[in-house]
Order: C-alpha cells, then structure tokens, then sequence
C-alpha cells in the first residue's frame, strides 16, 4: 500500500496528467484494499436501488421515509470507504477494522461533501434563474419581431410556451448559454472537489476555503474526473446491461425494476446483482478519486 509522498507544486493542467496516472497507479497498488471498502457501499446498494425503485415506478406505490433512510444510510457507507481510500492516499496506511472506521475522519468528510454538494447546487440554483431569465428575454424579444404581443403570465394565469416563437437564432442563443452555463459550473464544481482531501488532510472540515488553492484550476480537476470516472461509468453501465440482458434484472435503471406484480425477478437474484453493481460503482471510483485529489492537492502545494 502505498501513498504518494511529496509533489512539486505545479500549475494548472500540467499537473494533471500526472495525477490521472497517480490515480490509476494508486488503484492497482490497492487493489485488495479497495475490494474489501466498497463491500460496504454495494450492500447500501442493494436497499438504496431498491427503495430508488419504488420511488420511481409508476406501478409501485413510494415511501420516501425509506427511501431518505436507504439514501442517508449508503451516503455514510460511501464516506467511511472513501475515508479509508484517503487514509491509504495521504498517510499511506489503513486504520480501524479492515480500513473502515467510524471517527473525526469519516464526520469531516460527511460534512465537507455535504457543503460541497450544497455550494454545488446554490450555484446551479443560481445559474439556472439566470438562464431563465435571459431565455424569457429572449422569447418576448423573438415575437416582438413577429409582430405579436407577449402574453403575460399575470394577467392570464398561464405559463407560456418559452420556445414556441424561436427560430434557428433563438436555439443557437440557448444552446451556447445553456454550454457555457454549463462549462462555468463544471469550472465552479471543480474548484471545490479537493475539499474532501483538504479534509482528510488538514484534519478540518474544509469547503469554500480549498478554492484559495484552487484558484484557475477547477476546470483542471474537472477534466481529471471525467477522465478518470467517465471508463469507470462505463464499466458500471456495461454490468448493468449485462444483468439485465442475462438475467432481466435492470439494476443500474431501478425505475424498470417493479411490475405491477411486484419485483421484477426474485429477491435473491436482485439482491445479489445489486450489491455486485453498487460495489463495482464504488471499487472503480472510490480510489481513484482519493487519488486524484490527493495528487492535485500536493501537486498544488497542500499541507498534510
């Protein structure tokens, strides 16, 4: 097992190439590790997929209360092997009972991914206001030109057809906006993905503060993890389509898993298909994750 000792600091994307092989190389130096972490999120898989299927059938009546509990329960499943991903990446040795363990490790990465994804979301809440807007804009400026009198929500009760008046002009302004509304988030997002190492690392919970480091490289570690999940996404995938053209159990879509007669195979089947999904999902992202991020973070001069 082995962690990646002291980095240079670099710049933006030239340190990424060699994060990416860091992240890769850290997976197979810890392979054994990270078979034995993600058994934790596959069975999480299994309640979570399966409340995700009720939820989301039309011929199964939802209970959220479970759902939120098999939710919360694979969230905490995620972080304590992801903590003992980062315990291998940055101290170069595993704690607690086969690398899992429940302490100030696992609360602060619960709590830096839980800003994080809140910062996330607020950001696209934002930006999303904003592209509505400007479509709005864009709508009442098209059928002006047309000759007709915008109709107005207000008055009439009604939410009116945004799209109904564009012409090729009006599609090429929403799809470079909606592109580079797109791109700026992915660049937002990517400033705050080492927080979970700086976590990890500083032995605080860290959030917004990681964007001083991050400063012009969010778009750097966002290339690095479309480079490093996009193969692991579709090996996930792949298993799934496999599960469900062998054995007609629709894992990775669980919207597709109940009939009206119920679950579409057996329990054990599904239980079993379900845990080796969800623990694949886990045994290909976890560490190369950790190791990304903790390259870029020491590549960018973060203190242990």
């Amino acid at each position: 097992m082995a962690n990646f000792g002291t980095m240079t600091r670099m710049s933006s994307f030239s340190a990424l190439p060699g994060a990416v092989v860091r992240a890769v190389s850290f997976l197979r130096q810890n392979v054994m590790a990270a078979m034995i972490v993600a058994i934790l999120p596959g069975l999480a898989a299994v309640f979570l997929t399966y409340e995700t299927g009720l939820v989301t059938s039309e011929a199964m009546a939802p209970d959220w209360t479970r759902y939120l509990i098999a939710l919360v329960f694979w969230y905490f499943a995620m972080v304590m092997s992801q903590a003992a991903m980062f315990r291998l990446s940055l101290r170069g040795k595993p704690e607690g009972f086969f690398g899992l363990a429940v302490g100030g490790d696992e609360l602060r990465l619960a709590a830096s991914w839980a800003l994080v994804f809140f910062l996330i979301l607020v950001a696209a809440g934002i930006g999303l206001v904003i592209y509505a807007a400007l479509m709005a804009a864009v709508s009442m400026v098209s059928m002006d030109t047309a000759g007709l009198t915008p109709e107005n929500p207000v008055e009439t009760g009604n939410i009116p057809d945004l799209a109904a008046y564009y012409g090729p002009v009006e599609w090429s302004i929403a799809i470079i906006l909606g592109a580079f509304a797109l791109v700026m988030l992915a660049g937002y997002a990517g400033r705050l993905l080492l927080a979970p190492a700086a976590s990890m690392a500083r032995r605080k919970v860290q959030a917004l503060s990681v964007m001083a480091m991050t400063r012009k490289r969010g778009f750097a570690v966002a290339l690095g993890c479309v480079l490093v999940f996009v193969p692991a996404g579709l090996l996930v995938h792949g298993f799934g389509v496999l599960s469900e053209r062998l054995a007609d159990v629709p894992v990775h879509q669980p919207a597709r898993l109940f009939s009206d007669n119920g679950l579409v195979a057996g329990l054990p089947l599904y239980a079993v298909l379900a845990f080796l999904h969800g623990w694949l999902a886990a045994f290909l992202t976890l560490p190369v994750f950790a190791g990304l991020t903790t390259a870029l973070y020491r590549a960018w001069g973060g203190d242990d």
